[in-house]
């Protein structure tokens, strides 16, 4: 195996125990892939059939009106996984599109395929349901920020969680994330200088 891999044994053992000979047949079913920057990992209006687990560079998640409006709804970092999953989950085109916002590298797999883990041993499928509890606690926390919390301490937020791959993401993403407009996110941005 290597590194990319080991790196993901490791992060997953720590959640499930996978046994050294279903993590060999899980690994069978893996592919790196480069996305290059500005390139999309899934586009809205297709259909998906990988996840994947970003091993270098940063992804936006986003929604597009049909006049072109763009809305950020999270970023994925290096150690995450990434997917359309309510797309992959229901079979349908999905909603919104993966990019990359710098060069960037996946462990992807399929997700039907993964999916005949289920039957091999329980550790998948205990995977499986923390990757979707974990999905939607964050989901949850967005929601709860959006509604709660003003736009400074949504920035700041953001700012511990994106660190300094914050000045990798463009400014308008960054005020599409929060919510609010760039002059705004400037405004903002002024005040905490």
């Amino acid at each position: 195996m290597d590194n990319p891999m080991n790196e993901l044994y490791a992060q997953l053992k720590n959640k499930v125990a996978i046994p050294p000979e279903e993590w060999r047949a899980f690994a069978a079913m893996t592919e790196r892939r480069k996305v290059p920057k500005l390139h999309h990992f899934v586009e809205a209006g297709e259909r998906t059939e990988t996840v994947g687990f970003c091993i270098g560079g940063l992804f936006r998640l986003y929604y597009a009106t049909p006049d072109g409006a763009e809305f950020n709804k999270s970023f994925c970092l290096p150690g995450e996984f990434v997917a359309s999953y309510g797309a992959l989950l229901q079979d349908v085109p999905s909603y919104f599109s993966i990019q990359a916002l710098t060069d960037s590298e996946l462990v992807v797999f399929r997700y039907r395929e993964y999916r005949t883990l289920y039957d091999r041993h329980p550790c998948w499928e205990r995977f499986g349901r923390l990757i979707a509890e974990q999905l939607f606690v964050s989901k949850e926390t967005r929601e709860r920020e959006l509604l709660l919390l003003s736009a400074e301490a949504r920035y700041r937020l953001f700012l511990e969680r994106y660190g300094p791959l914050a000045s990798a993401i463009p400014q308008y993403h960054i005020a599409s994330y929060l919510g609010i407009t760039p002059v705004a996110l400037s405004r903002i941005r002024r005040r905490l200088t």
